[in-house]
């Protein structure tokens, strides 16, 4: 009987872990089954929109996605990036900065230390929590520069992509 009790509970808690396993792999097919990646132009599309708000005032405002410029509306680090990438034709960008580190592929050569590698589109991904991250993302728009949205009190701007808590790029295109 006891051996029964316990080949039950091994049974529960496979199942429990598999449909926890299943569940997740439903997620995640979801986010790639249904990407197709961007031509360049729209990637060019995109990091001109992106330059356009981080040089006409957009304020910084967390979990915001939209901006008039000079002060109403504004956007975070994924916001200007899911803004951007949308306004240029492409609804396949996912609106966090985690979930956009899961999309694209690996960037060949494109880092702060080779900022001129850098594709528009490109996206350049910092860690500054040490956990879950990334937690910020910055817009290359060529010219070994990139885009921003860094935190209350700042308008996004136009950067030149820092070493510092890099974590990793992904190219869109």
């Amino acid at each position: 009987m006891k051996f029964l009790f316990v080949l039950a509970l091994i049974f529960a808690v496979c199942s429990a872990n598999l449909q926890q396993d299943v569940d997740r792999l439903v997620d995640y097919s979801d986010l790639y089954l249904n990407l197709t990646l961007p031509s360049k132009s729209i990637c060019s599309s995109a990091a001109s929109k992106a330059s356009h708000y981080a040089s006409c005032g957009c304020p910084y405002v967390w979990g915001g996605t939209s901006c008039g410029c000079g002060g109403s509306g504004g956007m975070d680090c994924s916001g200007i990036v899911y803004t951007s990438f949308r306004e240029a034709g492409w609804s396949g960008i996912t609106r966090v900065t985690t979930t956009q580190f899961q999309q694209g592929v690996k960037c060949s050569s494109c880092s702060p230390s080779n900022p001129g590698a850098c594709q528009p589109g490109d996206l350049i991904f910092y860690c500054f929590s040490g956990s879950n991250c990334p937690d910020h993302v910055t817009m290359a728009i060529g010219g070994s520069k990139a885009v921003e949205c860094p935190e209350p009190g700042q308008d996004c701007h136009i950067i030149t992509p820092y070493a510092e808590n890099y974590y990793g790029c992904r190219s869109m295109c």
